[in-house]
């Protein structure tokens, strides 16, 4: 005997892990938004320690302390904070968890499955808190690194930091390590990288960029002013500033770059690591060039502002022009977090205008779906009088057509066999239209209606549903079985007696909705009773054009799909017949519903997965709008003796408000209109690289936009509004008499 074992739990549960993994790494990805932006906070609140401590940390230094012992103490003393804090957020995390676990409980028990619970380990805490930790170290020590290098007697003098006349060494250790970057990338790119090369093609520009600007516009100039010093201190100036602006630039020109002006990348496909890449580059980019154009930003507010505001909006602006760095890196907190939100929000939109199509694509003309399983197959063979119908108005019901199901094995002409589903349409439903196909042999009509006729009459020509055209984006492989073209010849194999073997040819693909509502090999039904043993599983029943529901029919609680095609009488009669079939053949065991609804349960259930999604990273933009609240806080003890000097000078309770309230709106909003330009720019490559050959049209998330716009600065505001008012209420002289 030839036997065969399949270990069909093992592979359940590994298909199950597998879509689990989905989820799992979607989060992952998002929340890399959000400790993008945890980390940048973090950097924000060390500058302002160190700031704060500048002479603390130079009498140490005096007393006979070294960088290393300085470095020690504040590795010490950040690793207790960040223990506790990496600790208390692990357990923070699970109640979080827990929220989004009651969010997927109620989302699929909408779709009927009631056994989602919630579940935690030892391991899930200890791997948050581990790599937590790590990152909040080597955050800390790379700060230590740079505080633990200052010059101990214009720390104790609070020298203004001054202007490099020289070129520093970590610029030319930067430019040693982009010109490494460009090697391994070229090395990847030529050698083959599969589907990673778009990813790397996109990083290999990126770093020729890191590579040349800073040698054009910073060392070149350097070098060429020591040779002439007259004039040559505002090459020292704005090289920087010069530098990071157009690095900025040529990064968002190139990510930005379309297709047809690069033949490179247009033969190249894009996948998830490459729009990955490109987000967060574009991002860093916009801030690059918002911090190299803030001083001439600022001088033009400046210019228009002055005579109205008078000495406000000159000294609110003029600290975050003092601090590049920390406005900087509050502007790119913002930026990641509201790119993230408005993307994926987007991302959700697109989707559901994409798969307002799905309820015409799985009805075609037909409404409602009577079916059963193959171990209890549906007794419906006879015309409609023999059903034994007793509600049913019968004069609504306009056709019915047959789907059998069969399992065999079917294989392509390189000889990968798989198995897969059968399903025998009776001449009725070919007759009545079938299911639309996206494409099919010319051949076989010109409509495809004719299509399915022909398909019928012919015998040798099978359908297939939408994942036998699909590709992954990932990796290229076909998300089906495998992949077959129009015109192409597989073979159907029965599972039981192997040498029974049909040669058929594949005459059209389904629309891509089929692959998850319509799966299966489309044939007709004779071949897959008699020769496939298949069973009826399937009655498609169709309601007469024209049809109304009776007058005391309830249409409450109607769904009408005006984007299917089917007037709204249609809908009431369909939904009618729907409750009159239910009460005549639901004591025969057949389930009667409704495509249009099972479609839409679908729909909503990856919307409302992509909703929870969305939530899950606007705990980002809150932990940016906290940390905001925290750095205005700093903010405000730093510079106490700043604020006792503005008070003295005639400042106002009123004017102090205003000066930081300016301050913090300016560098927030410039961070948040950063985050939604380059959001706004990424999802419409985003269409033109996925949506756009599927025919869908471009839709933009402008409420979502107008919500974190408005709604974010509003929530700015009442974050800072308690360290501004803590800000005005400092009295003068104590502020002046105060040490710190």
């Amino acid at each position: 005997m030839s036997l065969s074992v399949q270990a069909v739990k093992i592979d359940a549960l590994e298909q199950a892990e597998a879509s689990s993994g989905v989820l799992s790494a979607m989060f992952l990805v998002f929340g890399s938004f959000t400790i993008a932006a945890g980390v940048l906070l973090v950097i924000t609140i060390i500058m302002m320690l160190v700031d704060v401590r500048q002479k603390e940390y130079a009498t140490v230094r005096a007393l006979g302390m070294t960088r290393s012992d300085l470095r020690y103490v504040a590795m010490i003393e950040g690793s207790i904070a960040a223990a506790i804090g990496c600790g208390f957020g692990s357990m923070v995390g699970v109640g979080l968890a827990w929220l989004i676990g009651i969010g997927f409980s109620s989302v699929f028990a909408t779709a009927g499955a009631d056994v989602f619970s919630f579940h935690v380990d030892a391991s899930s805490i200890l791997a948050g808190w581990f790599w937590g930790f790590h990152l909040a170290i080597v955050t800390l020590f790379a700060s230590a690194l740079w505080s633990s290098r200052m010059i101990i007697v214009h720390a104790l003098k609070s020298v203004p930091t001054r202007v490099p006349k020289h070129v520093p060494w970590g610029l030319y250790l930067f430019v040693i390590g982009a010109m490494g970057m460009c090697l391994v990338a070229a090395g990847m790119f030529v050698l083959g990288s599969g589907p990673l090369a778009h990813s790397v093609w996109i990083v290999l520009g990126c770093s020729i960029i890191l590579l040349i600007c800073p040698i054009l516009f910073w060392i070149v100039p350097v070098l060429r002013a020591k040779r002439s010093p007259d004039g040559s201190l505002p090459t020292f100036r704005e090289a920087p500033r010069k530098t990071i602006g157009f690095i900025g630039v040529f990064l968002l020109i190139w990510t930005g770059l379309p297709s047809s002006m690069d033949p490179i990348r247009a033969d190249l496909t894009p996948n998830e690591f490459s729009f990955i890449v490109i987000g967060l580059v574009q991002v860093f980019a916009g801030v690059f060039v918002l911090s190299a154009l803030a001083p001439l930003m600022i001088r033009t507010i400046l210019r228009f502002a002055s005579f109205r505001s008078g000495a406000v909006v000159p000294v609110a602006l003029s600290y975050p022009l003092h601090k590049p760095l920390r406005t900087a890196v509050v502007m790119g907190m913002f930026s990641i977090t509201v790119f993230s939100v408005i993307v994926l929000s987007g991302y959700t939109l697109q989707f559901e205008n994409y798969s307002s199509s799905f309820v015409e694509e799985s009805e075609g003309d037909f409404e409602l779906m009577l079916s059963a399983s193959r171990s209890r197959p549906l007794q419906l063979e006879g015309p409609i009088d023999d059903w034994g119908l007793v509600n049913t108005n019968r004069d609504n019901i306009d056709a019915v057509g047959r789907v059998y199901r069969a399992q065999a094995f079917i294989e392509n002409q390189e000889e990968d066999r798989s198995p897969y589903i059968l399903r025998g349409v009776d001449v009725d439903f070919a007759e009545h239209g079938g299911l639309p196909l996206h494409i099919w042999d010319s051949s076989l009509g010109d409509s495809s209606d004719e299509a399915w006729s022909s398909m019928q009459s012919r015998g040798d020509v099978v359908f297939v549903d939408a994942s036998f055209g699909l590709e992954s984006s990932l990796d290229g492989t076909s998300v089906g079985v495998f992949s077959v073209k129009v015109g192409e010849n597989i073979t159907i194999i029965d599972a039981q007696q192997p040498s029974h073997r049909r040669e058929v040819m594949v005459g059209g693909i389904l629309e891509q909705s089929s692959y998850l509502f319509s799966a299966g090999v489309w044939m007709p039904s004779e071949p897959v009773v008699e020769q496939y043993d298949g069973s009826l599983t399937r009655v498609y029943v169709s309601v007469s054009e024209g049809s109304a529901a009776s007058q005391d029919f309830d249409s409450s609680e109607v769904r009408y799909f005006s984007a299917a095609g089917k007037s709204a009488s249609e809908r009431e009669a369909a939904t009618e017949l729907a409750e009159q079939l239910r009460m005549d053949l639901e004591k025969e065991g057949v389930d009667v519903s409704l495509i249009a609804e099972d479609v839409a349960l679908i729909q909503s259930l990856v919307l409302s997965i992509l909703a929870l999604f969305e939530g899950y990273l606007a705990i980002g933009l809150i932990i940016g709008i906290a940390g905001i609240g925290v750095v205005t806080y700093r903010s405000v003890s730093e510079r106490r003796k700043h604020i006792g000097m503005l008070r003295a000078l005639g400042f106002t309770k009123g004017m102090v408000m205003r000066v930081h309230l300016i301050e913090i709106g300016w560098v927030s909003l410039l961070g948040i209109l950063n985050g939604i330009v380059v959001a706004l720019m990424f999802h419409v490559g985003l269409h033109s690289a996925i949506w756009e050959e599927e025919g869908a049209a471009l839709v933009l998330p402008w409420s979502t936009v107008m919500w974190v716009l408005f709604g974010g600065a509003a929530l700015v505001y009442l974050a800072t509004l308690s360290p501004g008012r803590a800000a005005s209420n400092i009295e003068p002289s104590e502020a002046l008499r105060s040490s710190n």
